[in-house]
């Protein structure tokens, strides 16, 4: 019967008892009770989808019904449709019976990203896909050469520095985060060789072991970061960072400390199993994961992205499967076990500034001036305040807004109605470049702190138009 109201036709219908009736023979098959409450057939973002309800009552033990395996015989029966799980409230088997839109070829990282998660990309039906810290837990990135997997990376590290949080870099090949070398939010020096990234791992896991000192003399008896920190600010304390461990060309460290069973593999392991609670996560990236890779890392991690890969069979094991088949001209398109497609953000590399104390480096005259004007008065960047100081137009206004954001100059601040505004962080480096200027200047007898900013403005209206 034809449904105008969600767009569902015969022929739809007809589709849908098709792919019942497969996964009940492929259910047989194995010995399993096809006992389904019923099937349900609607549209959602234009893609249409069979929803089939198993009686749990019936069916006895679940993990039968979820297993991997079985859902990948399904697919096959389906000719590849993939076959997702929903187990929130009771069982229900999800298929898409049409393909979803085609997801962008590239999406510029959003300036308004919201902080205190990390923002991925964007699913198929067009919704931003993002995660809170806490929900993130242990990463895995596997994608070829040329796939956008060192884009990913410095995508995670980029918004992971923006909330403050501490780093511990490896890369080893020295081509995904040289930028970032002498950068301020790392814990310990950039690792370039696999001794240094062992070093690394050790550092993570001795971490972990201090924060479980601190949670001990914390009165409340936290359980997690975010219990810890509301109790340590509640007392006066310190509060603590989030900790992000990258392993860049994983799999290739891994084997040359041994593998999973070596000293690496079994810290590895150590820091999987606590540190969720301590506020340390690993992201694992690598063209490949090997089946002893996968065992030692199967159960410590929640999210997984994979970008185009050369395994289907690696791909099935980590729950992305259809990630094989991504195009060679599909950069940054991926696959997840818990968002399934999407495309991930592009963002520059120039976007991850160096140390810094390399801000004054790029901070030329014209942009001081117009920062230090604002600083000057309410801290406020606004539209107006840009056009009228500096003669540029509305729309040059608003990419330089932009840009000094995309770097952490400025940022939104809600409590100024979302106005963009200087971060502390900028503050207090003007604070010391004016400092710094006027001991020069006095000692030069040059001129005065007004006289400078009077010469940075100057600049500006000179540079503006």
């Amino acid at each position: 019967m034809n449904n105008p109201d969600l767009g569902i036709l015969r022929r739809d219908m007809l589709q849908a008892e098709n792919a019942a009736a497969r996964m009940i023979e492929t259910m047989t098959a194995r010995g399993l009770e096809p006992a389904f409450y019923g099937h349900y057939l609607t549209r959602y973002a234009g893609v249409l989808i069979l929803i089939s309800e198993l009686n749990t009552h019936k069916i006895g033990r679940l993990e039968k019904y979820t297993d991997d395996d079985l859902l990948h015989q399904m697919s096959t029966n389906l000719q590849g449709t993939k076959v997702y799980v929903s187990n929130t409230t009771g069982l229900r088997y999800v298929v898409p019976l049409s393909k979803p839109r085609a997801l962008p070829k590239r999406i510029e990282f959003p300036l308004d990203a919201e902080r205190g998660r990390l923002s991925l990309g964007v699913n198929y039906i067009g919704k931003r896909v993002s995660v809170e810290w806490g929900d993130l837990g242990h990463v895995l990135v596997a994608g070829m050469t040329g796939s956008g997997k060192s884009m990913l990376l410095r995508l995670i590290v980029h918004q992971a520095m923006r909330d403050g949080m501490k780093l511990l870099l490896a890369d080893i090949d020295q081509a995904t985060f040289p930028m970032l070398a002498n950068h301020a939010a790392l814990q310990a020096p950039l690792a370039k060789n696999t001794a240094e990234a062992l070093a690394l791992i050790r550092q993570a896991l001795a971490e972990c072991d201090r924060r479980a000192a601190l949670y001990q003399v914390m009165p409340g008896y936290p359980e997690n970061l975010d219990e810890y920190n509301r109790m340590a600010v509640k007392h006066g304390k310190e509060p603590l960072p989030r900790l992000l461990l990258v392993l860049d060309e994983f799999s290739a460290t891994l084997s040359a400390l041994g593998g999973g069973k070596g000293d690496a593999g079994q810290l590895l392991a150590a820091i999987g199993f606590r540190g969720r609670k301590f506020g340390v996560s690993i992201v694992f990236a690598a063209h490949e994961f090997t089946k002893e890779q996968v065992g030692l890392l199967r159960d410590q991690v929640r999210t997984v992205v994979m970008l185009r890969v050369q395994s289907a069979d690696m791909a099935r094991r980590l729950s992305c499967p259809g990630a094989e088949r991504i195009s060679a001209q599909r950069p940054g398109l991926a696959v997840s076990n818990r968002w399934g497609p999407l495309q991930t953000y592009f963002l520059d590399k120039g976007a991850l500034v160096s140390e810094r104390s390399d801000f004054n480096l790029e901070l030329d005259e014209r942009t001081a001036g117009l920062l230090s004007q604002a600083l000057a008065q309410d801290g406020k960047v606004t539209l107006l305040n840009l056009m009228q100081w500096s003669g540029m137009g509305q729309r040059q206004a608003r990419e330089w807004q932009e840009q000094m954001a995309l770097r952490g100059w400025i940022r939104k601040d809600p409590q100024q109605n979302n106005a963009y505004c200087i971060t502390p962080e900028t503050a207090q480096i003007l604070t010391n470049r004016l400092t710094r200027q006027t001991r020069t200047n006095l000692t030069n007898g040059v001129q005065t702190p007004a006289q400078t900013a009077q010469t940075a403005l100057k600049v500006v209206g000179e540079q503006g138009s």
